[in-house]
């Protein structure tokens, strides 16, 4: 079971990097710990969620488990969603 052997390294790896890093930015970043450690995987996650699912935003929800409408949401707060422009009836896309 090569899945359940990749988890278990994930878990291995995370237990031996998680507590430095949670050190390093508790004494730097002002009650910011939260954000910058989820931040820190969720960046890596969407990207590598929308190349499986070849840019198509539906698929990568899916693949998440989430929302479309948040994965976008996501996706522009992190500002991997290029902004909107109008388009030739003066409504925004995205």
């Amino acid at each position: 079971m090569e899945g359940g052997t990749e988890i278990q390294e994930f878990d291995r790896l995370l237990n031996a990097v998680l507590p430095a890093v949670v050190r390093g930015a508790a004494a730097s970043d002002g009650g910011r710990l939260y954000r910058t450690v989820m931040g820190r995987v969720e960046i890596p996650l969407l990207r590598l969620a929308l190349e499986l699912s070849a840019g198509n935003q539906l698929k990568a929800a899916r693949l998440l488990g989430i929302n479309r409408n948040t994965l976008r949401k996501r996706l522009r707060l992190l500002g991997l969603l290029p902004a909107s422009r109008p388009n030739l009836h003066g409504a925004k896309t995205a």
